[in-house]
């Protein structure tokens, strides 16, 4: 299962998650919603907002989040949560 994160470069927020995933040693793949081809539509037709950041991780979406609901949201989904050694 793959990690998705759609953000924009200038939010706040999505930078914080970004350093968020990053300490947790999370392997994502970002979309920039203002430069990425569809990116902005896949965030609506997953979330039925538009508002970032918003992650999917398979089949489940965590939209318009705080970085403390990170942890939560991937533990919830099975997804394997190691610190690394950076």
């Amino acid at each position: 299962m793959k990690l998705h994160i759609y953000i924009k470069p200038t939010c706040p927020w999505c930078v914080e998650a970004l350093e968020t995933l990053d300490a947790m040693g999370c392997a994502y793949i970002t979309h920039d919603v203002f430069t990425e081809p569809g990116a902005a539509q896949t965030v609506k037709s997953i979330s039925n907002q538009t508002r970032v950041p918003t992650m999917q991780a398979g089949d489940h979406v965590l939209a318009d989040f705080g970085p403390e609901e990170i942890a939560p949201f991937l533990l919830k989904h099975g997804w394997p949560m190691q610190k690394t050694n950076q």
